[in-house]
């Protein structure tokens, strides 16, 4: 495998810390800021809220958390089968940074998504709630902007150039009064896309297999969409599918041969997708726990074709981990050239590019 030049001629860079974590997500403002954001609280009126953390340096120095906003209730009833308490309370969703305007927003979720977000116009400095619409699929289903799923994307290639898109989930029976037991099949990952800068967003076809979500999405450099995801139904491998038609359907659904979907017994763990920000080159990044039988040991993949192959591994950290979120520093930017990981087991690393390949052998 050829390394690139300009990325052996990087000095590796590792570092990592603790970092507590209910509930998070990682992006980068278009200002180079990093921003790490964590939902709290139990569901009871002024309790449950939605924080920030910001580091202007790269991620050398970081910011008190504070507050972007208050979680809402949205309407309906949504009793499940008892696992979610306090359901018609949101949570912490998905985040969506507009590479055309630097506009950062959040959103809240439940099983289903609330028709608000929280908007940054000044990369996450201050925050006003606004309104936004959330449209159904054609199965009549309002998706949920899940905070396990991976932050979305803007598009840069084809006709759909600076589309927002988003992965997210479909939990069919929302309204179901805890009357059924919720089926992991019926649930299924998709993706929402929006032309208006985030004012509406439409809902894609479903993922082509049931029992799928907290997926991630990228665009390839042919302007293809590359889907991974989850799936609660079966042991085995991360599933794929592909649009090309800017994420509005998917096709070549297939398990991947070599993306492990976590342990077996509990079929499968929300993992982090990443392509860096290399114009002409496909370069992918996948973090996921590295151990067969726990959720432990989160480990990087690296793939230098789009996801066609992952000839590079290597352990982040070991134990605890589970969920994981990844996010790339922005060009001309002190975030330049680092990937920042936040895992679910509270604690965060940032690392480069060189420091993954540093061995050239996969594994170490």
């Amino acid at each position: 495998m050829k390394i690139p030049e300009d990325i052996v001629k990087q000095q590796p860079f590792f570092q990592v810390w603790d970092e507590e974590v209910p509930t998070g997500q990682v992006v980068v403002a278009m200002d180079g800021s990093v921003l790490v954001f964590k939902g709290h609280g139990s569901g009871t009126d002024g309790s449950k809220y939605i924080s920030i953390k910001r580091s202007v340096d790269g991620g050398k120095t970081w910011t008190e958390e504070s507050k972007v906003g208050d979680m809402i209730k949205v309407d309906g009833d949504m009793s499940d089968d008892g696992r979610y308490p306090n359901n018609n309370w949101t949570g912490l969703g998905n985040v969506m940074v507009d590479e055309v305007t630097g506009h950062i927003m959040v959103f809240m979720t439940t099983l289903k998504t609330a028709q608000k977000l929280f908007r940054s116009k000044d990369h996450g400095k201050t925050w006003k709630m606004e309104e936004t619409q959330i449209k159904p699929g054609k199965d009549g289903w309002t998706p949920a902007t899940n905070g396990a799923c991976d932050p979305g994307v803007t598009m840069k290639y084809g006709p759909k150039k600076g589309r927002l898109i988003m992965p997210a989930r479909v939990f069919p029976e929302y309204l179901n009064k805890g009357k059924n037991k919720k089926r992991f099949n019926d649930l299924y990952a998709m993706a929402l896309y929006s032309d208006d800068r985030g004012k509406s967003w439409s809902s894609s076809a479903p993922f082509p297999i049931g029992g799928t979500g907290e997926s991630g999405l990228v665009e390839l450099s042919n302007g293809k969409i590359y889907h991974n995801s989850r799936t609660h139904m079966r042991p085995g491998n991360r599933r794929i599918a592909y649009s090309h038609d800017a994420g509005e359907t998917w096709v070549g659904e297939h398990e991947d041969d070599e993306l492990f979907d976590g342990p077996p017994d509990v079929y499968g763990c929300k993992a982090g997708l990443l392509r860096l920000p290399y114009e002409d080159r496909d370069i992918l990044l996948f973090s996921s726990p590295g151990n067969r039988q726990t959720r432990t040991d989160i480990t990087v993949w690296v793939s230098f074709d789009g996801g066609q192959s992952w000839p590079v591994h290597r352990l982040i950290k070991e134990g605890p981990g589970n969920y994981t979120w990844i996010a790339a520093g922005r060009k001309g930017t002190p975030s330049e050239g680092f990937v920042y990981l936040l895992a679910g087991k509270d604690w965060m690393a940032r690392f480069n590019l060189s420091w993954l390949l540093e061995s050239n052998h996969p594994g170490k």
